[in-house]
């Protein structure tokens, strides 16, 4: 009899040691889902905020681009009009007509 109360006895502490690891593994799995929610919703900020970055960067290579060929035209009307001002004086192109 006393082989089975001492069995018996092993059996629950066996019992009570797996309820306390099960209710340990289900705060860690709460945890973990709570954690895994809020990584989710950073990723998905983080995925909002790259859009905003990609469609202001296409604005800014759009208004960079604008801006170089503003210049490009400006710097060909003044290079044209050098040459005017050298055709006038030495009646031939120095710089861009190769006349």
């Amino acid at each position: 009899m006393e082989g089975l109360e001492d069995q018996l006895r092993r059996y629950k502490t066996q019992a009570e040691e797996a309820a306390r690891q099960n209710q340990d593994l289900n705060n860690l799995k709460a945890r973990l889902t709570q954690e895994n929610f809020e990584l989710q919703r950073q990723v998905q900020e983080l995925d909002a905020s790259n859009a905003a970055l990609s469609k202001t960067r296409a604005q800014l290579q759009a208004q960079l681009d604008e801006t170089k060929a503003r210049l490009d035209e400006e710097t060909r009307v003044c290079m044209c009009t050098r040459c005017l001002y050298y055709l006038i004086l030495s009646r031939r192109c120095l710089h861009c007509c190769s006349s």
